[in-house]
């Protein structure tokens, strides 16, 4: 199942890279939770598709260029998986873009993306998945 988990976070982060709001690739009550990445202000836990979205577009709503590239993505065993990315985004108004990288644990359950965690560093996010040395 693992390989299967894989392509399900795949062609969810896909997706999102292209900006559409697919569904089919997560859960209707997904939990998104920014309570591990540092520098995200005010609430943390976003539930379900609805709040996901809303998140979604607060996430991206700061920058007038916007690009998102997976980096890794890693099977982590049982039903979770590991994605690196590398995000850049020009703020309305500025001639300069702004780098992060970040990681993302996520949990599969039912074929879809029950929840998504953020963490600010890869060694972060493979000590969350039980990776770490």
């Amino acid at each position: 199942m693992s390989q299967e988990n894989v392509e399900i976070v795949r062609k969810g982060v896909a997706a999102f890279a292209e900006s559409e709001r697919l569904p089919e690739f997560f859960a209707p009550d997904v939990v998104w939770d920014m309570s591990t990445f540092s520098g995200w202000p005010g609430r943390s836990e976003f539930r379900g598709l609805d709040e996901f979205n809303d998140f979604l577009d607060a996430w991206m709503e700061p920058y007038e260029g916007w690009s998102y590239e997976v980096e890794k993505i890693l099977d982590a065993g049982g039903n979770r998986v590991v994605v690196t990315v590398h995000q850049r985004g020009k703020p309305r108004g500025s001639d300069s873009w702004i780098d992060a990288r970040f990681a993302i644990v996520y949990t599969i359950e039912g074929e879809v993306i029950q929840r998504g965690q953020v963490y600010a560093s890869l060694d972060e996010a493979l000590e969350a998945a039980g990776l770490s040395e």
